[in-house]
């Protein structure tokens, strides 16, 4: 369906803003024609531009949808395609424009601008029937001001900065910025709750922590962790704080630790220390979530997106290399990425299957076809070890990931 509707706004010329699983912010005003972006392929005074479908476009759109109703038409007339209620003012009911900041597929938000440029969100109760803006990636956060409150408006506060920021609006610096970013998780599984045993000694049963009991979660910044620590498995938890200026002179604990080894933290040093951790703040987390990049698309020289990447983009193309299976914990991927949960290897369990083992089916046959001379002088391994591992030996892991890396540079320089 979203395939279709894609078809349907690329032959009439238009573009999109963004789309999701049943919808698409098309690109679109009153009358139509070209606005100005940065990567279009058309041309106004000098400057790229897209071309915007008119209101009465898209309508027929959504009208020829109408034929792939499956529904009784007496019980649910019309086209399966909705225009969104946000178009319409809530009070004249007239359609009106709407503008939008997409930083990525989920991660965008819709707003109005008033005749001197100034932006307002999409807000229930205030322009809108429901507010308007993404909370994807920011979710996992509690509310800096009361962690017990499930008030967002913190979010919108943020949103409302990023959108000024876009043209180059004057700000003001969030209240909240410089507070730790804490999130909230549950004690859900033995290796969770095996750091935290040393808090419930000496604490009656209603003390302890238990089971299924909410935690704070805190994230290390980048080279912010403690000297002699594994960024690679190294989390920060502590017991749940309802009172946040507490959170930065808590003593926090390392999940992965054996013996629950507990850290001070800090938002303002420059990096860790043997017995603290630079960990981000609400600041730190809404400047890597304003300049996320799209992953998923390209630049206008076809280069994937980075974080300064503006404009119209363009979808990568993938090629399938080879087939993983993974148990269904996969569907808590999108944990990993907002920051919910620290590591890839915590939500999924891989299940090898022989007949597709990269190694076999990769690896060993372009080893073999090398001369082994190139070989021996590549790895620095001995002429019988190379043998014995061509010939089906399983090479030790800092062997193997060697021999890895010496094929695929020889496949890539072929």
């Amino acid at each position: 369906m979203l395939a279709l509707l894609e078809r349907c706004v690329t032959d009439l010329g238009g573009t999109y803003a963004m789309e999701d699983t049943d919808s698409m912010a098309i690109v679109a005003t009153q009358r139509g024609g070209l606005i100005d972006c940065e990567g279009g392929t058309h041309r106004k005074a000098g400057k790229p531009t897209i071309k915007a479908l008119s209101w009465a476009q898209v309508a027929a759109i959504a009208k020829r949808f109408e034929a792939l109703n499956p529904y009784d038409r007496n019980a649910i007339p019309g086209s399966v395609l909705k225009i969104e209620e946000d178009n319409f003012d809530p009070k004249t009911r007239r359609q009106r424009r709407l503008w939008c900041l997409a930083i990525s597929a989920k991660r965008y938000t819709l707003f109005l601008r008033d005749r001197d440029g100034e932006p307002a969100l999409l807000r229930e109760g205030v322009n809108n029937a429901e507010d308007r803006y993404s909370e994807h990636g920011l979710g996992h956060l509690l509310n800096p001001a009361d962690p017990e409150s499930e008030d967002r408006n913190w979010i919108a506060q943020a949103w409302l900065s990023i959108v000024r920021r876009s043209p180059g609006l004057p700000t003001k610096p969030l209240r909240f910025a410089k507070r730790v970013a804490v999130g909230c998780t549950t004690v859900s599984s033995p290796a969770v709750m095996k750091p935290l045993k040393t808090l419930n000694n000496g604490k009656t049963y209603d003390k302890q922590v238990k089971p299924f009991n909410f935690i704070l979660s805190c994230h290390v910044r980048k080279l912010g962790h403690p000297i002699g620590a594994n960024p690679e498995r190294f989390h920060l938890i502590a017991p749940y704080e309802t009172d946040p200026r507490k959170w930065e002179t808590m003593r926090w604990i390392d999940q992965y630790s054996k013996d629950g080894k507990r850290y001070r933290i800090s938002t303002s040093a420059l990096h860790g220390s043997r017995t603290m951790a630079r960990v981000k703040s609400y600041g730190d987390v809404l400047r890597e979530y304003e300049y996320h990049p799209e992953s998923k698309y390209t630049d206008v020289n076809g280069a994937p997106c980075r974080k300064q990447t503006v404009g119209l983009l363009g979808r990568r193309h993938i090629a399938i290399d080879g087939f993983v299976f993974i148990g269904k914990e996969s569907n808590k991927l999108e944990d990993v990425e907002e920051g919910g949960i620290p590591s890839e290897s915590d939500v999924y369990t891989t299940f090898n299957d022989p007949r597709r083992d990269e190694w076999k089916t990769k690896v060993l046959p372009v080893l073999k076809a090398m001369p082994l001379r190139k070989l021996i002088e590549q790895s620095r391994l001995s002429r019988r070890a190379l043998q014995m591992i061509r010939a089906g030996r399983t090479p030790s892991p800092c062997n193997r990931a060697l021999l890895v890396h010496i094929a695929k540079t020889g496949v890539e320089g072929a």
